[in-house]
């Protein structure tokens, strides 16, 4: 399994709200900084579950939730 790792800033699929894939968050003084997924394309619920990389941007991106 291959990891790919994104800056929570980042306007990706893979920091998106809707993202069904598995990720993880890494943190550096106490604030949220890095977002941690599998590589491997996930559902999307925005898109009626049509599969998206990590790494895709759609106009549909909402902010994932405040950790």
């Amino acid at each position: 399994m291959s990891v790919a790792v994104y800056r929570v800033s980042e306007k990706k699929c893979a920091t998106c709200r809707w993202w069904q894939g598995m990720r993880g968050v890494e943190v550096r003084g106490y604030q949220p900084y890095y977002v941690k997924v599998e590589a491997a394309p996930a559902p999307c619920m925005a898109l009626n579950g049509q599969s998206r990389t990590p790494a895709t941007v759609c106009p549909r991106w909402t902010k994932w939730e405040k950790l």
